[in-house]
């Protein structure tokens, strides 16, 4: 119901006026009406925290581990504990709009944002949306926003690619997150459209599936935003249901959007228009935007950003992320370590990973957080905290970067800011000529100007330039390289030379989501404790000609028309595989730290292959081959997908830790050392090689041909996809090991009406206390290639040789399958499982029969 409040100003808004709250008034706020009392209502990303309104080296805030972390914990109560730290975040950014969480199911285990989302499987995604988001919204500051809807599984071409999906795989699948969420009990304030196309139509102006199956069907009564440039029509998108336009300035509707009323026969987009009014009103009613001073409207842009994480939500990060902590293989039971067997013990660290480890994967969900936590220096801590004396070292061995490192603080400084790594100043011109219209200081290296550039020259549109500067101090003698990638075009001076000219590229870079250069790289010598001062010039490109795959242009006035830049620099690198095998060698306990980071994995591009890059397989094999004791090799591998691990069956223990946000590195020394548990279980299914699956050989499925992806795999994907095909994975989704055993029964299954009341029995028959994960599966009896997730639930703590009882419901529409326009159970025996994965061939299992088909509309 629309309140009366809301019809008083849709009866006193102006036709502009109305217009005008359709589009955004910026990167982050919508439209504010000061005559009226209508104040801007703020966004912000993203997922794994609040970032505010600056991308890059904006004010601190709180990393929250990875979605796909988030998700491995398979506790509800943790994500609305996560929820509720994150409403907390956004407040403090001045936010009232929480554009999380990411819900789209992981397809292929190369998707770019699969660290972003939960999970593979629908049920797993909608479940722990919902605790996410009731945690987000318990303090009616804040909403939360469900997105990318819908299919946007995909990072390659994703402004233009049309998944084509049948009604069948796009019902059970990629919509049924969605559809749990909106049908729960606090369902999101908001909704946001995928960039893609969906069988031929993008999704900002899908009529079905905005107007028809989001609000018809599932009584979704929020607000529905196009994602950031993505809107694809002026008229379209309103009549299909899209209500806001982000970002602004607008670029299809405003002035064209009134030009369209002029029109006749416009009583219909007249009615869409008022439709919409009405939600973003409704929604800025919720968040307290109305009624406000005229003062209180103009400051409701403007508000003050601040840092404010107490202790209390931080320990929650750190414990939240230890959660999730997958225990992959402990065969010589290594772990836990004891710490008072460590002591005068040696201890090596060795890996890419190690030193400063992977908290985030990239793109809209890069924070600026106020601090990182390592595994190396996290256990030195950890083991000082209790008294531990112990030798710990380090080697890293190989690593793992795809673009040169961003500039370290330690090394550069701003020759006037004794805070700053470097000194900016912008110019009204395409050369850095004129007056300096603003100056700015940063301790971030990738200058991202969407949001952060002079707001009298970003939003106009119009050519501008920066000069960057600052001093270099190496740290050692040698060839060291820079590297520039730039969205416009830039140049590097190092003292009076030309090192890099970016000045005209060409080809397809991935930085700045995918609208950046690929990287232009130059070495020179260097001398330690010297100083060199740098220069970075760069511009927009004046005649428009931003080089970025022609496919992908409707967003280039988000991304691609600021002139931002990335700087890199790495000294001469001398570390080597051999000084690892011989650290790890002497060593009593080795612990090896590979896998991907924010560069590896992000939104703007999908990963090439599952391989480790750079030659971390290869550290891995020698170390397992040339120690004497490679039991005593702990593997840890952080990464958000799955990824190939050829020497996995010769390795003793494995740990999958994900990106454990700001606390990453004390989560893992407390599962190290035995003061958390290993408590998670996959996500996903993990594959051993990619050629396994049928994306490797079949480019119409992934990642598509003529900008047409077909989803040829139907409903079968992840371990649906494994036990149909009958091919093993590494681990199956639900793994995951624990320091105890647990015994599954199913006690009853009992239908109650229109739902099974399932009842299970799970006793601890090992030696510690701990923590089970209810996994419960249906199939067709003579089909048990046919499993599927219908509900979970993490049991409290058990006691050795205790056992407890669990009551899980499941609703028999939710057991059905999409047939002919409406969900059918047919009739017939169904088995129901209890197991410690989807591939557990001993699961726990109770039959029953429905005795007539039952149907639902949807």
């Amino acid at each position: 119901m629309v309140s009366d409040l809301v019809l008083d100003l849709l009866s006193k808004l102006t036709w502009e006026e109305k217009v005008s709250l359709l589009s955004g008034a910026d990167g982050w706020h919508t439209q504010e009406i000061p005559r009226l009392g209508i104040g801007a209502i703020k966004t912000t990303d993203g997922p794994a925290g609040a970032r505010g309104s600056i991308s890059v080296d904006g004010p601190k805030a709180a990393l929250l581990s990875s979605p796909v972390l988030q998700a491995a914990t398979w506790s509800i109560s943790d994500m609305q504990e996560l929820g509720r730290v994150l409403s907390r975040e956004t407040q403090s950014k001045a936010a009232q709009v929480l554009l999380a969480p990411t819900i789209c199911c992981h397809r292929n285990p190369l998707g770019g944002r699969n660290f972003e989302s939960f999970s593979e499987d629908p049920v797993l995604s909608g479940t722990l949306a919902v605790g996410y988001i009731s945690g987000v919204q318990e303090s009616e500051q804040v909403v939360a926003t469900v997105k990318h809807f819908v299919a946007n599984e995909q990072e390659h071409h994703r402004f233009s690619v049309d998944a084509r999906i049948d009604e069948k795989t796009l019902r059970e699948i990629y919509l049924r997150p969605f559809e749990i969420v909106i049908k729960s009990h606090s369902p999101p304030g908001c909704v946001m459209t995928a960039y893609n196309l969906v069988n031929g139509t993008h999704m900002d102006m899908h009529k079905y599936l905005i107007s028809d199956v989001l609000r018809d069907q599932w009584g979704f009564k929020g607000l529905c935003m196009s994602d950031w440039g993505g809107t694809n029509s002026i008229v379209e998108s309103v009549l299909a249901g899209c209500d806001l336009e982000m970002p602004g300035p607008t670029l299809r509707r405003g002035k064209n959007l009134l030009g369209a009323l002029e029109h006749k026969d416009t009583d219909i987009l007249k009615t869409a228009i008022n439709t919409s009014c009405a939600r973003l009103l409704s929604l800025a009613e919720r968040l307290g935007k109305l009624g406000l001073s005229e003062t209180d409207v103009k400051a409701s842009r403007h508000a003050p950003e601040c840092s404010t994480t107490s202790p209390e939500d931080v320990a929650t990060l750190r414990r939240i992320a230890a959660n999730g902590i997958v225990l992959l293989k402990n065969d010589s039971n290594v772990l836990p370590l004891d710490p008072q067997k460590l002591s005068g013990k040696k201890i090596a660290f060795v890996g890419p990973n190690a030193l400063v480890g992977a908290s985030n994967g990239g793109g809209s969900a890069a924070m600026n957080s106020g601090y990182l936590t390592h595994p190396f220096n996290s256990l030195k801590v950890a083991l000082k905290n209790l008294g531990i004396e112990a030798e710990v070292h380090i080697a890293q061995g190989c690593r793992t970067h795809k673009w040169l490192p961003l500039l370290s603080t330690t090394q550069w400084q701003a020759d006037d800011s004794e805070t700053s790594m470097l000194g900016i100043d912008f110019f009204a011109s395409h050369n850095c000529t004129g007056d300096i219209l603003e100056t700015q200081y940063r301790n971030n290296s990738s200058i991202d100007l969407f949001d952060s550039g002079p707001e009298s020259l970003r939003d106009g549109g119009e050519p501008y330039s920066f000069r960057m500067t600052s001093v270099l101090t190496p740290a050692t003698d040698g060839n060291h390289t820079f590297s520039v990638s730039s969205v416009g075009g830039a140049r590097l001076f190092v003292g009076d030379d030309l090192v890099l000219d970016n000045s005209d590229w060409n080809g397809i870079g991935e930085t700045f989501y995918s609208f950046g250069s690929p990287e232009l790289l130059s070495s020179m010598s260097m001398s330690v404790g010297r100083s060199y001062k740098v220069v970075l010039e760069a511009w927009f490109k004046t005649n428009n000609a931003v080089k970025t795959d022609s496919k992908d242009v409707e967003p280039m006035h988000v991304y691609g028309a600021q002139p931002s830049t990335r700087l890199g620099f790495l000294e001469e690198d001398t570390s080597t595989i051999a000084e690892a095998i011989t650290l790890a060698d002497n060593s009593d306990v080795c612990i090896v730290v590979l896998g991907l980071n924010d560069e590896w994995e992000s939104e703007g591009y999908d990963r090439p292959s599952m391989e480790l890059p750079g030659d971390q397989d290869k550290l891995v094999e020698d170390i397992l081959a040339s120690t004497r004791h490679p039991e005593r090799i702990i593997i840890v591998n952080q990464s958000g997908s799955p990824l190939e691990m050829p020497w996995a069956g010769r390795a003793h223990t494995i740990l999958q830790a994900w990106y454990g946000g700001q606390e990453a590195g004390n989560a893992l020394a407390d599962v190290l050392l035995g003061i958390a548990r290993p408590k998670g279980r996959l996500p996903m299914t993990w594959p051993k090689a990619y050629s396994d699956l049928p994306f490797a050989t079949d480019k119409e499925s992934w990642p598509g041909v003529d900008d047409k992806v077909v989803y040829k795999e139907g409903n079968k994907i992840g371990y649906r996809w494994h036990l149909d095909a009958g091919v093993a994975p590494q681990w199956w989704f639900g793994f995951g090991l624990d320091y105890t055993t647990f015994d599954s029964t199913v006690v009853s299954v009992v239908t109650e009406h229109d739902r099974w009341d399932i009842c299970v029995r799970i006793l601890n028959i090992g030696l510690m206390t701990g923590e089970d994960v209810v996994q419960v599966y249906v199939w067709p009896s003579q089909q048990p290639r046919a499993k599927r997730l219908i509900a979970f639930e993490r049991t409290e703590s058990i006691e050795p040789r205790d056992s407890i009882t669990v009551k899980l419901t499941v609703q028999l529409r939710d057991v059905a399958e999409w047939s002919e326009q409406k969900w059918l159970l047919q009739r017939g025996s169904y088995a129901i499982g209890v197991g410690k994965h989807a591939g557990d061939s001993e699961m726990a299992t109770k039959f029953i029969d429905v005795q007539k088909a039952l149907s639902w509309d949807p």
